[in-house]
């Protein structure tokens, strides 16, 4: 039986090394470049005491990718802007406070089905944030950022992505975007 199942692991290991020889000689059909414009809807993603109910913004990204020809991973450049309202619930008035921010982030995707008319991705960024809030004697500030993201790519330059924000405490926010990337699709 032991020489069986080493037999059985000899030949899977074997099939999975000649998969992958051939998987790094293919070429991606996905361009070396491409360019996202985006724009959706943000919400801040937790409650603080001292703030109610947050209503939806708006969040407006760039992003500049490299497609890696052998890999399904790519490295881009990220900027977005993004405008939320939080109500302060303290007291009798209640106020409203916008709160602003924009983002640098280096990022990176793996992209599921490279090259197909429906590739989903997962993917992260890290970077800073610049944030503006006048609420309670707050002021912004510049935050390290951290974004976890998972999205899906339809047609080669559709792009649907929901992105987490994580920098401030108070004012994290999910973000829904629908992009268009231009370059990168078909060869």
């Amino acid at each position: 039986m032991r020489k069986v199942i080493v037999a059985i692991v000899a030949i899977v290991m074997s099939m999975m090394a000649e998969v992958s020889a051939q998987s790094s000689c293919v070429v991606r059909d996905v361009g070396a470049v491409e360019v996202e414009l985006g724009v959706g809807l943000a919400t801040a993603a937790n409650r603080m005491s001292e703030y109610g109910k947050s209503r939806q913004g708006v969040d407006a990204n760039v992003e500049l990718r490299y497609n890696f020809a052998a890999q399904p991973v790519d490295l881009g450049l990220y900027a977005s802007v993004c405008s939320i309202y939080r109500c302060d619930r303290v007291g009798d008035d209640a106020k409203r406070y916008k709160f602003v921010s924009e983002n640098l982030l280096l990022t990176s995707d793996y992209n599921f089905f490279q090259g197909g008319k429906v590739s989903p991705f997962v993917g992260l960024g890290v970077g800073v944030a610049w944030s503006d809030i006048a609420a309670n004697n707050r002021n912004g500030g510049t935050h390290f950022t951290f974004m976890p993201r998972v999205g899906v790519e339809l047609s080669h330059h559709v792009r649907l992505t929901v992105s987490y924000k994580v920098f401030d405490r108070a004012n994290n926010h999910l973000t829904l975007s629908l992009g268009y990337a231009f370059g990168g699709g078909r060869r």
